[in-house]
């Protein structure tokens, strides 16, 4: 399967991949080096600034969100 990359949304993609950063880099701060630790909690603060950006309403600023859900239909 081709990745047709004119369709990505690079800017989005670079905001997560600043969240991953600095929430690796705060969970290895924090845990003082220990692995498994910064591991934990680096997924745990990628995981609560990815649900921030994505579902906190913030009209002011006219960056990608999260706007349209599919689910599937329950029978």
């Amino acid at each position: 399967m081709a990745i047709d990359f004119s369709t990505v949304n690079w800017l989005y993609v670079a905001i997560m991949a600043v969240f991953a950063f600095v929430a690796a880099l705060l969970g290895g701060l924090i845990s003082f080096r220990n692995r498994v630790g910064g591991a934990l909690l680096a997924a745990i603060l990628f995981a609560a600034m990815y649900v921030v950006w994505n579902y906190y309403p913030h009209p002011q600023i006219q960056l990608p969100i999260v706007s349209a859900y599919s689910y599937p239909s329950g029978g």
